[in-house]
């Protein structure tokens, strides 16, 4: 187990790219999904590896990463206590910087986001050299189609209609998990400081938005399955909200804030 701790490195490689699965009780789809990876389609010229982030599952995920690590070029770390998806992805962020690698593309576990999208996705990251975050959009697509619940549509909707005038931006949703960053733009911000739930994906929007960077998007297919969803209902969407008028007052000047209080 290799477990990435310590002060974050000032370089960082863009020839190198990193697809991290995070992971948490998602056994059971892990080897499927990884299967599915299109190595053989994905853009030339960069050094391609992989990282898995077990947060702490209670089924057979650890075995199943170590099953799999087994002739490839991969590494993972191993949380002993579940310190929820944003913690996950800051562990990935910091083992990404430390190695100096200077891409990662976050694919869940769980297959809910197409691995045969990759290729596609990484070189329009390359495309969009000043893009810190390029994420694939479902409501740009059919998601209703593609199984995702009314409610969530629904909810998908109406945050980030609130988002969009808040931020003064025209993206189509704020709530893909299927994300492409740019790790020394990301690192000019202090991500460390976002949160440790759900809404960290939220929340590095919002971060990216504040110091100038770029976001960019495209569309992606829509897949509901088996695969059980950890995302609080009620209290994700809650937290989002919240964050987005903790946003608004540290801009407005109305409070020190440790993540958006930019002089």
């Amino acid at each position: 187990m290799n477990q990435a701790t310590g002060p974050a490195s000032a370089i960082v490689d863009e020839k190198r790219l990193c697809i991290y699965i995070p992971c948490y009780n998602g056994g059971q789809f892990l080897a499927h999904t990884v299967s599915r990876i299109p190595w053989a389609s994905l853009p030339a010229g960069l050094e391609y590896s992989m990282l898995f982030v077990d947060n702490a599952s209670e089924d057979n995920s650890w075995a199943e990463i170590e099953r799999l690590r087994v002739g490839q070029k991969a590494d993972a770390i191993r949380h002993p206590q579940n310190r929820g998806y944003g913690g996950s992805v800051k562990s990935a962020f910091d083992y990404c910087i430390q190695k100096g690698i200077g891409l990662i593309v976050v694919l869940h576990a769980d297959g809910q986001y197409a691995p045969e999208e990759l290729p596609r996705l990484v070189n329009e990251l390359l495309a969009n050299t000043r893009s810190a975050l390029h994420f694939g959009s479902r409501l740009t697509g059919a998601p209703l189609e593609g199984g995702m619940p009314i409610y969530k549509w629904m909810a998908n909707h109406v945050l980030t209609a609130i988002q969009n005038l808040i931020l003064g931006t025209r993206l189509s949703e704020f709530h893909s998990g299927y994300r492409l960053y740019r790790l020394k733009l990301v690192d000019i911000t202090p991500w460390r400081k976002a949160s440790d739930g759900f809404d960290f994906d939220n929340e590095i929007i919002f971060l990216l938005r504040r110091y100038g960077l770029g976001i960019t998007e495209s569309p992606i297919p829509t897949f509901y399955g088996e695969e059980k969803s950890y995302v609080p209902k009620i209290g994700t969407p809650l937290a989002i909200l919240r964050n987005t008028w903790r946003y608004l007052r540290a801009v407005r000047g109305r409070r020190s804030d440790p993540l958006y209080g930019r002089s």
